[in-house]
């Protein structure tokens, strides 16, 4: 099948190769404008959610032994789910997969919970 390339004149844009990896030559980019939000609400408990969270480092089954993709890092999705659901999706072959980026949001929560503390201690 080989590998989708999207170009402007020499330059290419955007890659989608046959492992199944999507590289952009710019930003990736989601809507995050307030014009398109309600109900907004600070992260309550943020820390403990991150605190919940696992890191893991694995081995993809679906690469072959020898494509250096294969060992990688990241979360469970199914653990994540648990602790963060907004942040899984679950696709029709039930396969879930995580929106990493909607992560920062409760990073960012959780480091100001986090520098709360230590502005406390300090004080002590």
């Amino acid at each position: 099948i080989g590998n989708l390339y999207i170009r402007d004149g020499s330059t290419t844009k955007f890659t989608f190769d046959d492992n199944g990896d999507f590289t952009a030559a710019g930003n990736v980019t989601a809507y995050s404008d307030i014009s398109i939000k309600e109900n907004i609400e600070t992260i309550p408990n943020a820390l403990d959610k991150v605190l919940n969270l696992r890191g893991v480092k694995y081995d993809r089954i679906d690469k072959p032994e020898s494509d250096p993709a294969r060992h990688q890092i990241g979360v469970v999705a199914q653990e994540v789910e648990k602790i963060v659901p907004e942040v899984v999706l679950t696709h029709e072959d039930g396969i879930k997969s995580v929106a990493y980026s909607n992560l920062v949001g409760l990073l960012i929560e959780s480091i100001k919970e986090l520098k709360t503390e230590i502005d406390a201690l300090k004080a002590k």
